[in-house]
């Protein structure tokens, strides 16, 4: 049986109240929006849609944040050098970072493996 989300969030974190926290901390506020009324509005988002942010905050963490996820996506298209590239990276949201960057990791060891 599976567990809810509720239960993930109590086994991982203890309360909701951690796990925003833990998500605040990952992402930014919009623009003209202040950190409380950022938590606040985190309040009413789904656990299940909180537990996946949480985890993609830790994988861009770990990948040494955003904008060394950004740099390792524009060497892995060959575009290290352009500044364009690396500035329209830069507007994507983390999410998409983070899928772009595990399509071109998969890609190239693809490409790896097939030399």
């Amino acid at each position: 049986m599976r567990i809810s989300p509720l239960q993930q969030v109590k086994n991982l974190y203890g309360s909701k109240d951690k796990l925003i926290a833990a998500v605040a901390d990952h992402f930014s506020p919009a623009d003209g929006e202040s950190a409380d009324d950022f938590r606040a509005r985190l309040r009413h988002v789904a656990n299940a849609k909180l537990l996946r942010l949480a985890k993609i905050g830790e994988s861009i963490k770990a990948l040494g944040g955003r904008e060394a996820m950004i740099a390792k996506i524009a060497e892995l298209r060959g575009q290290a050098k352009d500044k364009d590239y690396l500035g329209k990276l830069a507007t994507y949201a983390s999410p998409r970072l983070l899928d772009l960057h595990r399509s071109l990791s998969r890609k190239a060891s693809r490409a790896a493996k097939a030399s």
